[in-house]
């Protein structure tokens, strides 16, 4: 971890105690993500640590490889494509593993494994229904779609302006009485025993707390962990985002809601995070100058914000991450997502600079060479690529996600725009860093030499990587699922088709 041997000893503590209280999260993510991966995962493990016969047969291998498969994706549908993976061995030979290491696994859960059931993590497709469709375990099965919509338009919020982030933490069944209710993730209720490990450790952070903001906001979160309260939730996210002093941040909770096919339900994730001065000194002028971004956007006058408030941004080093970050991990994060918290209070926009470095490093050249279209488009990309890929994440978070408010009266994007939602506000983010990214401002504000190459570079990656470049994540055929990944698709193949008749890509 970069920077770790600058931290003093108490930081270093606080650290350890909320990276400890994510890790007691990570089965929440697991069974969030589907009702039998707790099960599958323990019958896997059991097998890879006591199996003892041939480990050198094609079909040992394959089982190593589905369990690594399961592991990464948290479950056994794929992070990116929503689709159920199949082992490439067969249900005879796990029943032999099994019979051979003495684990048990219910038989409609092996068949499960092979068969076509429960085949996409997060359906969007409306024909075949979005909560129907899809096998997280957000909602009791036989639940429609204008079930769920319905019992949430039915509550209401004590004060219209600052709606509540209803089914966020939750799971949505039918009770006994065939009436539709919530069970609350909370101490004491669905997920109780991870939730007071959780509690534990993060009582353990608020002892070493930096200051007494960061001290305070850990107290609510505490509180809303233990009773599901969702005031508390947004009490303890405006708290959040004054605690702005310190070099040790974090995020936790029910957050992002793009693995539900509604849009409501949060999915269980921890980041912690230790702030990289340098980089942070240098980006942070896009933060101090975000009312100039504002002013300036090519939004309609009256989606402008007259006044940005508390917009902050740092570039950070991710020092531990868990459920909806872990393995696979986002490069940047701006929240909260309450839209009335971020017209009134403003958020927090942090870039993990440790992960935008490893994505990077991790293509190597030849990829490049592979993809682009002449020597200048690499000798760009050599030059101004991986800084220009910073600069976009920074203005996708601070200036496109913060940016802009939602006209008086008009619902929630959950409401509006139900299961596009996530898509189109990450291509919001995307378009407005894409619009900023090449404007004399950047240089002006001291953050590039040349403005007009590391805009050029900056656009030359994006269609690179949206028309092409991230497709190594999906099977050939298979849907673009993920929000990021359609967003980036979405306005790649858009430019592409406008230019086609001017050959511009």
């Amino acid at each position: 971890i970069p920077g770790w041997e600058n931290l003093t000893l108490k930081e270093k503590e606080l650290v350890y105690y909320l990276t400890q209280a994510g890790t007691a999260g990570r089965d929440i993510y697991w069974d969030q993500n589907y009702k039998y991966n707790l099960s599958i995962r323990k019958a896997l493990e059991n097998i890879y640590v006591n199996y003892k016969g041939d480990k050198d047969s094609q079909d040992w291998k394959n089982f190593e490889i589905y369990l690594k498969r399961v592991w990464f994706s948290n479950g056994i549908h794929h992070h990116y494509s929503m689709d159920k993976f199949k082992p490439d061995f067969s249900k005879e030979y796990l029943t032999q593993l099994m019979t051979d290491t003495n684990t048990t696994l219910a038989p409609e859960i092996v068949d499960v494994l092979f068969n076509d059931a429960d085949a996409k993590k997060v359906n969007l497709d409306e024909s075949k229904g979005l909560i129907a469709g899809s096998a997280v375990n957000f909602y009791d099965k036989g639940i429609s779609d204008a079930d769920a919509l319905a019992f949430y338009k039915a509550k209401k919020s004590p004060n219209a302006d600052q709606p509540y982030s209803f089914g966020l933490n939750s799971k949505l069944v039918r009770g006994t009485d065939g009436k539709l209710q919530e069970k609350v993730w909370k101490s004491g209720g669905m997920y109780g025993p991870a939730i007071e490990k959780i509690v534990y450790w993060l009582e353990k952070a608020k002892g070493v707390a930096e200051n007494k903001p960061q001290a305070d906001a850990l107290g609510l979160l505490i509180q809303y962990y233990k009773t599901g309260d969702l005031k508390t939730w947004d009490d303890y996210n405006i708290a959040w985002l004054n605690a702005t002093e310190g070099n040790i941040d974090y995020i936790s909770g029910y957050v992002e809601v793009y693995n539900d096919p509604l849009g409501m339900r949060g999915s269980y994730e921890g980041v912690v995070q230790i702030k990289d001065f340098d980089m942070s000194a240098k980006l942070e002028k896009i933060s101090q100058n975000a009312q100039w971004f504002e002013d300036n956007s090519p939004l309609m006058p009256e989606h402008k914000k007259k006044k940005v408030t508390g917009v902050s941004y740092k570039t950070v080093i991710v020092a531990g991450e868990s459920g909806d970050s872990s393995p696979s991990t986002p490069i940047g994060v701006n929240l909260p997502n309450a839209d009335w918290i971020r017209a009134a209070h403003g958020s927090k926009s942090v870039s993990l600079g440790n992960i935008v470095d490893a994505y990077n490093n991790a293509g190597g050249k030849d990829r490049l060479k592979e993809f682009a279209n002449d020597e200048e488009e690499i000798a760009l990309e050599e030059k101004y690529g991986e800084f220009a890929d910073k600069l976009h994440t920074a203005l996708h978070e601070v200036v496109g996600h913060a940016s802009g408010q939602i006209n008086k009266g008009v619902g929630t994007p959950a409401e509006t725009l139900k299961s596009y939602a996530s898509t189109m506000e990450e291509g919001r983010a995307d378009l407005v860093g894409l619009y900023y990214l090449y404007n004399p401002k950047l240089q002006e504000l001291g953050l590039t030499d040349d403005w007009k190459k590391t805009g050029m570079a900056a656009y030359d990656g994006y269609i690179r990587n949206g028309l092409m470049t991230q497709l190594i994540r999906l099977e050939p055929g298979k849907d673009i699922e993920e929000a990021h990944m359609r967003n980036r698709q979405w306005v790649s193949a858009w430019v592409f088709e406008k230019g086609k008749k001017d050959n511009v890509i």
